[in-house]
């Protein structure tokens, strides 16, 4: 299983803030960091934090970095165009270089959903349904423009036009594709056609294989071998080398969610679909995915300056694996 770091940046942090995690995460031997593409909080707290864009994020870390995983889980279709966010990721990519013949750089994609962020921004922002359409139209134009046997490329959608479009340089190798979503026919349709992984939030073991299923299912209605495409989630951490540990972590992270409901109630909320515990409880929870088909877990780290949490999912989780 391959272990990544998840943060959330519209919830206050600054680009110094996510370079630290980033970087003990490598230091670690961690396999990537992912961030969330959002320029407003989702947290619900009423505060307007400081926030930051994704992909100028990424653009950053790529050449802070040297080794790990850089990606965004997920850019919303409703932010940039399709043309635009082409050929931005590739120059991040370009910028970040590859890793054992792989692209560091991993597009993630959805649909969008925070409405608020939507009418704050000038974003755009219909019906899922419509919103399904325009990610279709994104996944055709980007592996259309990145198709390295297609020298121009012309496209006529309801959202994106282009005309003998001519993209240089092609990344080589291209980036990898997610789509990210939690339906179980819409998004497994979207990402066996185009894409190389399916990333899903806060499922549990059960829920995931039954959306893995969902994309096997998907995956022989394309005509597509399944082991072509992978399946991750992502998901609450909160781990510490002892219950005591655990504990305080817990009670610093149920302070600042700011939440009405009990800390008992709030924890075993949390425990449902996330990774919570000691070492031997997240390895146990993370054996379940495994079981389950998840081949990825980005993990979700909102204490994000509590470095030495990474430290115990490195050193003391990922051995018992």
């Amino acid at each position: 299983m391959r272990l990544n770091v998840m943060l959330e940046p519209q919830e206050g942090l600054s680009y110094a803030d996510v370079l630290a995690v980033t970087e003990r995460a490598e230091q670690l031997g961690l396999d990537g960091c992912y961030r969330s593409d959002h320029y407003s909080t989702v947290s619900g707290s009423g505060q307007a934090l400081a926030s930051t864009d994704a992909w100028a994020t990424l653009a950053g870390l790529a050449r802070d970095t040297q080794r790990i995983t850089l990606g965004t889980m997920v850019t919303p279709v409703t932010f940039r165009r399709a043309g635009n966010l082409t050929k931005i990721v590739a120059t991040v990519a370009e910028m970040a270089g590859t890793l054992d013949g792989a692209s560091r750089v991993h597009l993630g994609l959805g649909t969008g959903w925070l409405e608020t962020e939507h009418r704050q921004h000038g974003f755009p922002f219909e019906d899922v349904a419509t919103r399904f359409r325009r990610l279709d139209e994104h996944l055709q134009v980007i592996r259309g423009l990145w198709d390295r046997d297609i020298e121009t490329f012309d496209f006529d959608g309801e959202f994106e036009q282009l005309q003998a479009a001519r993209f240089s340089p092609k990344p080589d190798p291209r980036p990898r594709i997610v789509v990210g979503g939690s339906g179980p026919k819409k998004t497994p349709q979207l990402a066996a056609r185009y894409a190389d992984e399916l990333n899903t939030p806060f499922k549990s073991p059960q829920e995931c294989r039954d959306l893995r299923h969902a994309l096997d299912r998907a995956c022989e209605a394309e005509g597509r071998d399944p082991a072509t495409i992978s399946f991750s989630l992502m998901t609450g951490c909160l781990v510490g080398s002892d219950e005591g540990e655990v504990r305080r972590r817990a009670q610093r992270l149920y302070a600042q969610s700011g939440r009405d409901d009990s800390f008992d109630q709030w924890l075993d909320s949390f425990a449902g679909p996330g990774i919570l515990g000691t070492p031997e409880q997240a390895a146990d929870k993370l054996g379940q995915l495994v079981e389950a088909g998840v081949e990825a877990v980005m993990l979700q780290h909102l204490l994000y300056d509590d470095l030495d949490m990474l430290d115990v999912v490195a050193e003391d989780v990922a051995p018992r694996l």
